[in-house]
């Protein structure tokens, strides 16, 4: 084959870099890459259900999202490693937008979510081939990590009255803290679910500590529906997950009032920037550590395939994530294979072992919820922040406050504006040196 044809050839596949990557593929990279997706399989499959209960959907609306959002990425993404799925930073806000229009927590909330990310996926599609990921570039690392502590701030609050057995509150992050206080003090936890909800915590938190590359959220899961069976959980008061169907749905676009559809289009580009933030930054710390370079339009692309599919199948709006993106490299993943893996794996669970889920103990759940969004507090970063440029500690404290006082989308849009308002600033401050004039020059 003419090098022009192989120009034409790579144009022609520019936008599906599977095509380029896949006939390249080494045999000796096999073994490596099917470690890591079993690992990745290991870790996204509890976290999808505790992700979907955050988002205020069925917990199966978050197991329909793994095996799409894996093979679109693993397609069209432009990462060797980045893994792509339910996220805690999307579905905290896809949460927060269903309650906008009223709907989380019933029937209509599993066709909702599914729209929140069909719309996402539109609109980073669009976003894609308008070339525009230079836009993500606004959404500093400082305004990323205030905004993730502001979000892991409200799933825990959201999962603790889980973990104790009591009612959850409602009203602003004041009034819930008020509120499980009084819970509290009245003395109205559930015994029986405080020590099922000690012991998951004790074991996902001390058995990270002693052995890293142990899958504890998949250990605390299977234990936790063991246990439930075998003690019968549910009639000592514990609250259980409920049914799980057993396989995918059929594809098709999401039922939802035409009243909304405008309102879901604005709520899923919303989705789109905060899952293009977090994806973005973990895909560059993996590309800068591998050699490799990332293209931001590409990402949008490979991005919005995922949320598209996951909509369409009737799972939760997706986005990169640094957490089992760490994992991969961890387990020496070296491709996008790991993520096929891992799609399959997660397929067969959803087909085969779905139902078992059901006596899953909601305590258990949200252990495993916090547990994984508990490590993406950046403490290490607001220090290194606050000791080197108050500009960044500032942004990073504006974007916690905003999204604790405001709720997730209008805390980050305020972080984002005080962002490009510092710049405007900046670029109006210029100091000017002058160094001299020589006499007659």
């Amino acid at each position: 084959m003419s090098e022009s044809t192989d120009a034409a050839s790579g144009g022609r596949w520019r936008r599906v870099p599977a095509v380029t990557w896949l006939p390249r593929y080494e045999r000796g990279w096999l073994r490596g890459d099917v470690v890591a997706g079993a690992v990745v399989a290991a870790l996204a499959v509890p976290q999808a259900l505790g992700y979907a209960s955050i988002a205020g959907a069925p917990v199966e609306v978050g197991l329909y999202a793994v095996p799409v959002a894996l093979v679109a990425y693993a397609i069209f993404g432009s990462s060797r490693q980045l893994v792509v799925g339910p996220v805690s930073t999307v579905s905290v806000l896809s949460g927060s937008l269903l309650a906008s229009f009223g709907v989380a927590g019933t029937a209509q909330a599993a066709s909702y979510t599914a729209a929140l990310a069909l719309g996402s996926g539109l609109v980073l599609i669009v976003a894609g081939f308008l070339r525009i990921g230079w836009v993500a570039e606004f959404l500093s690392k400082p305004i990323i990590t205030g905004f993730v502590l502001g979000l892991t701030i409200l799933v825990v609050l959201s999962e603790v009255p889980h973990l104790l057995g009591v009612q959850t509150p409602r009203g602003r992050v004041v009034e819930r803290v008020s509120s499980l206080g009084e819970s509290l003090t009245r003395g109205d936890a559930a015994l029986v679910t405080v020590i099922v909800s000690a012991v998951s915590l004790l074991v996902l938190f001390g058995g990270q500590a002693l052995a890293r590359r142990v899958p504890w959220g998949l250990l605390v899961l299977l234990g936790g529906v063991v246990a439930s069976s075998a003690l019968d959980l549910q009639a000592l008061g514990v609250e259980v997950v409920g049914s799980v169907p057993r396989g995918l749905p059929t594809p098709g676009v999401p039922s939802v009032a035409a009243g909304d559809l405008a309102m879901l289009l604005g709520a899923g580009a919303a989705l789109a920037l905060v899952g293009l933030a977090e994806g973005l930054s973990a895909a560059r710390l993996f590309a800068a550590r591998g050699g490799y370079r990332i293209d931001a339009d590409q990402e949008l692309l490979a991005s919005g395939a995922a949320n598209l599919g996951s909509g369409l199948f009737g799972g939760i709006g997706v986005a990169g994530s640094l957490s089992k993106t760490a994992a991969v490299s961890d387990a020496r993943g070296r491709t996008q294979m790991a993520g096929m893996t891992a799609a399959v794996l997660s397929l067969i669970v959803i087909v085969a072992i779905a139902p078992v889920l059901s006596e899953l103990p909601r305590a258990v759940l949200s252990a495993i919820v916090v547990n994984a969004v508990w490590k993406l507090i950046d403490v290490g970063a607001l220090r290194r922040y606050a000791r080197v440029r108050r500009n960044d500690i500032v942004a990073a404290l504006v974007a916690a406050v905003g999204v604790l006082a405001l709720g997730p989308l209008y805390g980050l849009l305020l972080a984002v504006g005080g962002s490009v308002l510092g710049l405007v600033y900046r670029s109006s401050r210029v100091d000017v040196e002058v160094m001299g004039r020589v006499p007659e020059e």
